[in-house]
């Protein structure tokens, strides 16, 4: 049985393939051992230990490691700008070449990082010694790139190659206007674009716009919701495989608003949009639903400026009628001037959207949900997984929201419920604890977000046990309290006190959910 067992070992270690993933899995001193044992497990070893780099110094220490050459002050000296020539003549490139080909993915962050990048004459100096291409690294495909420094494409340019299928870029401060033009026809194979910054794109915007249009494969795309100029969105719109269009909630200096405003949106745009992230007033968020066919499935939508409730209305018709197989729908109101409480009846229009399984509504005041309401949901969206309807308002209508009692409709109604958001009316009661009926139970619920919400009559006891009551066996739902990230700031004086108490609530929760799972064990061995 033994030989058996030693014969199918050495047939399984013998193929490449299962000794790959079995190094992939292994933590990087691992993989330098594995390395050292015979020539067919270094090659795969490395392979493996290579592939994905944090950060770019271990690379470039293969052909120079002298520290003068990371330092930019040193290159003001003509005696050290000569040794660093010499280094790198001599340096042996096949070598660093064997290495750089492993490379498929290179992550970098300024803030983690031991020792800094070369200055962009060192870059420079480096690509000019360097004996293969205007490329380091020939075979990677995806690239996340932190960094406060101006240069952030300069320093990143050698590492791009054409296979390069995804890149995320985060900076804080841009170098010029023309910067992004240095990336023009560098990228053909690009699939995923990801840019988080508060930098004003009126900076970068035609730089960035000409070199998006060599882009021609790029099918997915998140950007900081104040880019949404009209040079951006034409060139992001004519992409032909482009389905979505995010947008990230981080905000640029100044006022965003003006940005927005400068928009105008062509005809023939976004052809083949899937999912949708938008930064606008109302009126250009209705004319570019109004141009998407009917193929939006996920939408995402940051309204600004002034707005009536007939307006939000008007706009959730059309969002109703234009988008008619949507399965995910957000939307921030946060910023708007405050008109009144909330009411479900304004959203009524979505419930025509019979494939939603995702809705969130951020908004200045609570929304007030009734019995019939969660009823009418769960008859229109029997597929809901994600509700959450503005738990985090301002602080001038905080006391009010939707009864805490109501949830056990709720859990009726939404039985595949995972995520529930709601602003909670602190002078109203919780229902009676101790009901263990199965359809009125969460049984998936993963999340509760209480937002802004106090405790219901201030006392986390009797809420943590009819919470629990209305929580499956086997679910320990997290209680979260707190300003969600769609807001540029937090206007809700939301205290300290408060997130305790919700903290205590939840400590109730999962004490009583333990009682009542071993309770549950007990009568079930019997």
């Amino acid at each position: 049985m033994n030989q058996i067992s030693r014969v199918a070992t050495e047939t399984a270690l013998s193929i490449s393939e299962m000794l790959s993933l079995i190094f992939s899995e292994l933590p990087p001193g691992t993989q330098v051992a594995c390395a050292c044992v015979c020539k067919k497990w270094s090659e795969l070893a490395l392979d493996e230990l290579w592939r994905d780099l944090q950060g770019v110094q271990p690379l470039l220490r293969l052909v120079i490691e002298d520290e003068q050459f990371y330092d930019e002050g040193s290159w003001g000296y003509p005696e050290t700008v000569d040794n660093i020539f010499q280094l790198l003549r001599d340096a042996d490139w096949s070598r660093f070449r064997e290495y750089a080909v492993r490379v498929v993915s290179i992550e970098f962050d300024e803030n983690m990082s031991a020792t800094s990048l070369p200055s962009g004459q060192g870059i420079a100096v480096l690509c000019f010694h360097h004996r293969f291409g205007n490329c380091l690294t020939p075979n990677v495909r995806r690239i996340k790139w932190r960094t406060t420094s101006k240069q952030c494409v300069k320093l990143m340019m050698p590492f791009i190659s054409e296979r390069l299928e995804e890149l995320k870029l985060e900076f804080d401060q841009w170098e010029a206007e023309e910067s992004f033009l240095y990336l023009a026809h560098r990228t053909p194979s690009l699939k995923k674009l990801y840019i988080a910054s508060e930098e004003s794109p009126s900076n970068l915007s035609t730089s960035f716009s000409r070199w998006v249009q060599t882009c021609v494969g790029l099918e997915e795309v998140q950007l900081p919701r104040g880019w949404h100029t009209s040079t951006i969105l034409a060139a992001f719109g004519s992409l032909p495989n482009l389905f979505e269009f995010g947008m990230q909630w981080t905000s640029p200096p100044g006022d965003p608003t003006e940005v927005r405003t400068r928009a105008i949106i062509r005809k023939g745009c976004f052809l083949s949009l899937r999912s949708l992230g938008w930064s606008s007033n109302i009126t250009q968020a209705t004319d570019l639903l109004q141009q998407t066919s009917g193929q939006l499935q996920r939408l995402t939508l940051d309204c600004r400026g002034e707005l009536s409730q007939g307006d939000i209305e008007a706009l959730l018709i059309t969002v109703a009628e234009c988008c008619p197989q949507l399965d995910r729908f957000c939307l921030n109101l946060t910023e708007i001037q405050v008109i009144a409480l909330l009411t479900f009846n304004i959203f009524r229009p979505l419930l025509a959207c019979k494939t939603l399984t995702e809705l969130r509504i951020h908004y200045s005041l609570p929304c007030i949900v009734s019995n019939s309401d969660f009823e009418d949901m769960g008859t229109a969206w029997p597929a809901m997984e994600e509700l959450v309807l503005c738990p985090d308002p301002d602080a001038s209508g905080s006391t009010r929201g939707t009864a805490i009692s109501t949830l056990s409709h709720l859990a009726t109604a939404l039985p595949r419920l995972r995520v529930l958001g709601l602003h909670f009316d602190h002078l109203e009661p919780p229902g009676s604890a101790g009901d263990l009926l199965p359809e009125t139970q969460f049984r998936c619920l993963r999340e509760l977000d209480v937002g802004t919400s106090q405790v219901p009559k201030a006392d986390p006891t009797p809420v943590g046990l009819y919470l629990a009551s209305l929580f499956a066996v086997g679910t320990r739902p997290t209680i979260h309290a707190g300003v969600s990230e769609v807001r540029s700031t937090d206007r809700s004086g939301h205290s300290a006190a408060c997130v305790d108490g919700w903290r205590q609530v939840e400590r109730s929760v999962h004490l009583t959910l333990g009682v009542k799972e071993a309770i549950v064990r007990r009568f079930s061995s019997r």
